[in-house]
């Protein structure tokens, strides 16, 4: 939504002000809305405003063009079931959005681990199997979410600086 400047006798429109949008929610998505805004003893437009601004706090480094490489692994981490699912992301999209535009191999996040990324969504032991067969000696125990998180915190987040490969 921008706001729009026009000329002439036509009112200007500022980025400082409110919008409104219109989505369309089923039944059971405007009922669950209502009973937990009403538990919260709050109005249905509180409970989708905190909604969406919680949203956007977990997919800001989304927002930031310039943010690339490493540096969304966390969102895809923490949000990537869902966000593979739901956009319909493959390894080849994933990939655009975090490795595009960067020439250095070391900011790259490895094609078998963006495949990864896209798979978070799927059942547990086809995430298992692929994560054991990236790193042997993987906790298959782990739910997948823990063990997704642990593999790509270890790799690319806390032990490894950029540059160098690890497994």
């Amino acid at each position: 939504m921008n706001a729009s400047t026009n000329t002439g006798s036509e009112t200007k429109s500022n980025d400082n002000r409110s919008k409104v949008y219109s989505i369309r929610l089923s039944d059971t998505e405007y009922s669950k809305i209502r009973g937990i805004a009403r538990r919260l003893s709050a109005t249905d437009t509180a409970l989708i405003r905190f909604a969406i601004l919680s949203m956007l706090a977990r997919l800001a480094p989304l927002h930031d063009t310039d943010t690339k490489g490493l540096s969304l692994i966390p969102v895809f981490v923490e949000c990537g079931a869902e966000l593979t699912s739901y956009f319909d992301l493959d390894d080849t999209k994933i990939g655009m959005i975090i490795n595009g535009g960067i020439d250095s191999p070391s900011s790259r996040v490895d094609q078998d681990d963006l495949m990864l990324l896209a798979m978070a969504g799927l059942d547990e032991p086809r995430v298992h199997a692929k994560l054991r067969e990236m790193q042997p000696d993987s906790a298959q125990s782990e739910p997948v979410a823990s063990a997704l998180r642990t593999y790509f915190y270890e790799k690319y987040i806390y032990q490894n600086p950029p540059g160098k490969s690890g497994s």
